[in-house]
Order: structure tokens, then sequence, then C-alpha cells
């Protein structure tokens, strides 16, 4: 059974530690906020250049199909985390990313490239082959330089692989506290699907105008469809991230407050055990003086 002091000293390590986990708890919290807000000014901008693939399209010719081609040479943008904290949030992304190395044909060349530390350290274990590899940002600020790691690196390698296929695999919130891995092409683009947009009826009442030549602008809506695209992985990544980190220390703080009420039992038991025998103690140096006393008055 363990004393009083070390009892005593265990609660204070276990409520200081309590204190720790309420403050992470509000440090997500606020970071989930700035990047729900780049999240939803993503998707503002997003529709805005759809709004005017619309109304260009119009005015272009777009291929009907694309050829398949024989060998594949496909990238991979995965997004994950440098701190960890924050569940299986990195163990089902690698999961999912390995499977899908491993299940690509001989034939197909896979390039991968890993935003965030701990998720390149997990792949690593599993004997994924890493082509290139970066911080993940940590504020909203910082995935400006993290797009543009990632733009410049695609380049190069399209530059001199040649890739055929682009895709990002980043955590999608599915809930408030709840995410999964989710996989989105971005190469090559589904003209098929750009051509639908041709029929959509207008919102408006009039049809705007555009000054430049519709190849042109149309080139120039796919460059921000792209990058609007790396930009919302990487916000929804972080969002994921730090919502699976509220969800982990909101079940440690369960737990530290489960322990918490455990340990002040076992102090309340102690300290009523010694109490009790302290009492004990009195009763029978009490008991044994008088008797003492009660011996020494007959001998006299």
């Amino acid at each position: 059974m363990e004393t009083l002091h070390a009892l005593h000293k265990r609660i204070e390590t276990t409520a200081k530690l309590q204190t720790i986990v309420k403050t992470m708890k509000t440090l997500s919290a606020v970071n989930i906020r700035q990047y729900e807000k780049t999240a939803t000014a993503l998707d503002q901008y997003l529709q805005t250049i759809i709004l005017g693939l619309e109304i260009v399209i119009k005015d272009c010719v777009l291929p009907q199909h694309q050829d398949k081609q024989a060998g594949v040479r496909r990238g991979l943008v995965v997004f994950g985390s440098d701190q960890g904290l924050c569940g299986r949030f990195n163990e089902r992304m690698a999961t999912l990313v390995s499977n899908k190395v491993q299940s690509s044909h001989q034939e197909e060349q896979t390039y991968l490239m890993v935003i965030g530390a701990r998720l390149a350290a997990r792949l690593e274990a599993e004997e994924v082959v890493i082509a290139k590899r970066f911080w993940a940002p940590s504020s909203a600020g910082g995935i400006n330089n993290s797009v543009y790691q990632i733009l410049l690196t695609l380049e190069q390698w399209q530059n001199t692989y040649q890739l055929s296929h682009i895709d990002l695999f980043f955590n999608l919130r599915e809930s408030s506290i709840i995410c999964a891995p989710f996989c989105q092409p971005l190469l090559p683009i589904d003209y098929n699907q750009l051509s639908e947009m041709a029929h959509k009826p207008w919102p408006g009442r009039s049809l705007p105008q555009y000054s430049v030549g519709p190849e042109q602008f149309f080139s120039a809506l796919i460059r921000q469809f792209l990058l609007v695209h790396l930009f919302k992985a990487q916000a929804e990544s972080l969002v994921s991230e730090q919502a699976s980190r509220l969800q982990s220390l909101q079940n440690a703080e369960k737990n530290i407050q489960e322990h918490l009420e455990e340990l002040g039992g076992q102090f309340r038991a102690e300290r009523q055990a010694t109490i009790t025998a302290e009492l004990l103690d009195l009763v029978a140096g009490y008991r044994t003086a008088s008797l003492s006393n009660s011996m020494s008055n007959e001998s006299q």
C-alpha cells in the first residue's frame, strides 16, 4: 500500500497532466477553426472557378475521350502529420497508400511524395519507397509554402518522368471528430465531366463576358482549378489532423479524470486507515497506562 505522501504526489502530477491536456485541447479547437475557415474560403473560390469554366467551355472544343496509355507513370501526393497524439491518423493513411502501391501493376511506375514526417516514417516501416518528402505546415499561412513545394516537385516529375496520373491522398473529416483516408484524382482531367458543365443552366439572368481568347482563359482556369484542389487537400488534411488530435485528447482527459478519481479513493482509504491506526494506538496506549497505574496502586 502506498503512503499518503506518495499518493499525494501522484495526484498532483496527474492533475498537472490534466491541465496540460486541457490546454492542448483548446489549441486543437482553435487550429480546427482557422483551417476550417481556409477550407471554406477555398470552396467559395472553387465555385467561382467552376462558374468560369461553365462559361468558357461553351466556346471551347474539348476531346470526348482519352486514350489509355500502355505504361502508366503515376505520382502520389500523400498528406500526413509531423506530430503525434492524433490517434490512427497516419496509420490508416499509410495502410491505404501501401495497399495502393503494392496492388499497382508491374508496368506501372509510382513516384511517391509525402507531406508529414510521421507518415513518412510509417510508410518506410512498411517498405514503401518515398521519392520526396516535406514537412507539414504548422499553420494556415504555411499552406502556401507547402503547396508551392508540391507544385515545383510535380513540375520536375512531369518534365522528367512524363506523369500520366497524379492522385491526392488525404484524410477527410466525415463528422465533427471522425475522419477517414480519401483518394482524389488530380490528373488526367476528366474532359467528359467538363463537357457536361456546358449544358448546366446559368444561375444568373445574363451570361458574363470575357476579353481574352477562350483557350487562354480555359488554360488559366484549369491551372487555378488544379491549384485549389491541392490547397484544399492540404487544408482538409490539417482539419482532420486537429480533429483526430482533439478526439484523442478527449479520450485522454476522460482516462485522466477516471485515474484521478481512483487515486482520490485510494488516498481517502489510506488516510482513513492511518487515522484509525493512530486512534487504536492512542486507545491501546491509554489502556496500557491505566493498567500500569492500577497495578501500581495495588502494590502500594
